[in-house]
């Protein structure tokens, strides 16, 4: 795969830097290490600069597996009481507004209009707002598989879904309006994230280097 990086056919050197990215996926412990060391040794600037993109690559895969829980969906700020059937006292629930697309919530079917009455074990109190689930949430690391309590139409619904990692956009997403009460469009978004991950290896690259 390395000497494919210095192939003379374009689409050779395409095909070797993809199977180098799922190649060392599957060794993420030890590549990066290595693909630091070929990014600057290697003797051919394209072979580096390729060796240097896979490296992005499996950062940014730390970088997802290393943040905040995240569901994705807006909620009504304030907690309300809901009458189980066959129970005597009510529960506290967060109404979901909205569901944003292509989230873990969005995935694993979870609906406007779902009354959530906790994740997992922790269920909330009549004091409780939207902040306070959404941090309770935020405590469990991206990837972690959890169950959503929810109540609709009527039933008690467990939805099982692993949490995401919460994008560098998720508060904007939250309002849907920039400054000035612009929409904020999916290239904005988009562009946050690029920007996050951005720094995130950049930093990690720069960690790297004061060690040499």
């Amino acid at each position: 795969m390395m000497l494919g990086l210095q192939a003379e056919n374009f689409a050779e050197r395409e095909q070797a830097q993809a199977e180098l990215l799922a190649w060392t996926r599957q060794r993420a412990d030890a590549s990066p290490e290595a693909l630091y060391q070929q990014s600057r040794s290697a003797a051919e600037p394209e072979q580096r600069q390729r060796c240097l993109g896979v490296l992005r690559e499996l950062v940014c895969d730390e970088y997802l597996r290393n943040g905040v829980g995240y569901v994705g969906f807006r909620m009504n700020p304030n907690t309300e009481a809901v009458k189980v059937p066959g129970e005597d006292l009510p529960r506290f629930a967060v109404r979901v507004l909205q569901v944003e697309p292509d989230t873990p919530g969005h995935k694993a079917g979870l609906l406007g209009g779902d009354l959530l009455l906790g994740v997992d074990d922790i269920v909330w109190h009549q004091e409780d707002t939207s902040t306070v689930v959404s941090e309770k949430i935020k405590s469990f690391k991206a990837g972690t598989k959890v169950t959503l309590k929810l109540f609709r139409e009527g039933k008690l619904v467990d939805l099982p879904l692993a949490l995401g990692r919460r994008p560098a956009a998720a508060d904007l997403l939250q309002f849907q309006f920039g400054f000035g009460g612009m929409p904020i469009g999916p290239e904005a978004i988009a562009g946050a994230e690029r920007t996050a991950k951005d720094e995130y290896f950049h930093r990690w690259l720069a960690a790297r280097k004061a060690k040499d």
